[in-house]
């Protein structure tokens, strides 16, 4: 072909295409959207008691996980109870407080893990080494421990160690979200908190319910005072100077171990070394609080005999120095060291009916409260990984 047939070719080719249709550009294309399938709904699993046990040295302590209604494959918060001192139960039941008999039992810690569950919470309480078979729970009862293990076993350093294990077990069990491990202590076991946090970095914040500031030693004095007023205000003078002088001369005895001057006679009924392994943990107590980098919700009650108010008061102003968490303080009105409520204001004139029958919803609003702020702050975190 010549060149000028060629470019006509070429110029005819290219006026066929300039007056084709546009093509539209792939932008200006519009899919039709999939729609989206929803996924089934997961079945909702019921609030139960999960019975389990964990091993610790010589003992296998039993406990009672409550678990809250949830999804199946949800994993929870969990909180881990550390008993008051003496042989407490899982339950952790009450009678009343120095001074003052209830006319009823009050299981405080099966309360307050009910109340927990019923708020979000798995809550994991177990039955304290020092209550078994072998006593029957019951102080001053049979024990076949024999006298010379009791220093060993039974001391506060053991009791700690015990409450870390429960949180471990606690821990791997499918239901229980590891990031959102809490303690929540009653009366002694308030107040080794700070001790079992700086232990367990991996616990968010700790609970200290009625725990005491000073040693055994100061409240013991303190509530000497307060059994010879309670009995002398009930027309009971006789025992009021009897319990009342047994209660001093035991702080007395405590003051002669923290001198180095005790001969190793029983106090109370107890080894002296189990009374020197709860000075020793209740003097570093303070000072682990305030060191923390996680926060501690620290309340007691206005009628408490056996951890008095300016207990938690001092509390709150040791801990009002500490910068590093938000510590939380409170004094809660008309609560007993039970967590129970008294709504009559004259100690001289309570009746029964005053007397309440279940943890203060004061006291329940505030630890979930506490929970709930430091859980969510927690599962924020987690997803911001």
């Amino acid at each position: 072909m010549r060149l000028a047939s060629l470019l006509l070719v070429v110029s005819l080719l290219g006026a066929c295409g300039s007056t084709s249709p546009a093509v539209p550009r792939a932008s200006s294309f519009r899919a039709t959207p999939t729609p989206k399938v929803a996924e089934p709904a997961r079945p909702r699993l019921p609030k139960e008691e999960v019975t389990f046990a964990f091993d610790r040295g010589l003992w296998r302590l039993e406990g009672t996980l409550t678990l809250p209604t949830r999804e199946e494959g949800e994993r929870v918060p969990a909180v881990v109870i550390v008993h008051g001192s003496g042989p407490m139960s899982r339950d952790g039941v009450m009678r009343g407080q120095i001074g003052l008999g209830f006319g009823f039992e009050l299981a405080v810690y099966q309360r307050l893990a009910d109340a927990l569950a019923d708020r979000g919470y798995a809550v994991y309480r177990y039955d304290k080494r020092t209550c078994g078979a072998f006593n029957d729970c019951a102080d001053g009862g049979f024990t076949s421990v024999p006298y010379s293990l009791l220093e060993v076993e039974f001391a506060t350093t053991e009791y700690v160690l015990d409450a870390e294990a429960a949180l471990d077990a606690v821990a791997e069990r499918p239901e229980i979200d590891p990031d959102r491990l809490f303690f929540a202590g009653h009366s002694e076991g308030g107040e080794l908190v700070p001790v079992l946090l700086s232990d367990r970095p991996r616990v968010r914040a700790g609970v200290m319910l009625a725990p005491p500031f000073h040693t055994m030693t100061v409240l013991l004095e303190q509530q000497s005072e307060r059994v010879r007023w309670s009995f002398t205000m009930a027309g009971q003078p006789e025992r009021a100077e009897a319990e009342g002088r047994e209660l001093l001369a035991a702080a007395q005895a405590l003051r002669q171990i923290e001198r180095g001057t005790h001969l190793g006679a029983p106090i109370l009924g107890q080894p002296p070394g189990l009374w020197e392994s709860w000075l020793e943990l209740a003097r570093r107590a303070p000072e682990l609080a305030r060191k923390l980098d996680r926060p501690l919700l620290v309340l007691g009650g206005s009628y408490d005999y056996n951890v008095a108010p300016s207990e938690i008061e001092s509390w709150a102003k040791w801990l009002d120095g500490a910068s590093r968490a938000p510590h939380r303080v409170r004094v809660l009105d008309c609560v007993t060291h039970a967590l129970n409520c008294i709504t009559q204001p004259d100690a001289t004139r309570i009746k029964p009916d005053d007397i309440g029958r279940d943890i203060s919803p004061a006291v329940l609003a505030e630890v979930s409260q506490f929970l709930d702020a430091h859980a969510a702050r927690a599962k924020l975190t987690e997803a911001g990984r």
